[in-house]
């Protein structure tokens, strides 16, 4: 099989989506991730059930979910964070509250 060699630019993709881009793909390939020259270079070794340019495609959609999970993740964090707050405040108040 060939191998597949995607890169990213270190600036706008973090290592981490990468890493869970290629998690998402154990069983349909292997993942080497190496950092050069401000780039992640991505070698995908497929296992034989995708041809070249679909294991390609599909780690892109992968780094893509990853790289929208992880914005979104950051975006939301304050108001989780005031949820959780809120949440147990109140049950920390009511604890005091009980005898």
């Amino acid at each position: 099989m060939a191998e597949v060699v995607v890169d990213f630019d270190v600036a706008t993709h973090s290592l981490r989506a990468l890493n869970a881009a290629a998690y998402r793909l154990i069983g349909i390939a292997a993942c080497q991730i190496d950092k050069r020259d401000g780039r992640y270079i991505c070698r995908l070794t497929p296992s034989g059930q995708l041809d070249a340019d679909s294991l390609r495609s599909r780690y892109l959609e992968l780094v893509t979910d990853e790289n929208v999970r992880e914005n979104l993740h950051a975006k939301t964090e304050p108001v989780r964070n005031l949820i959780l707050s809120l949440a147990f405040g109140s049950l920390a108040a009511q604890s005091q509250d009980t005898p």
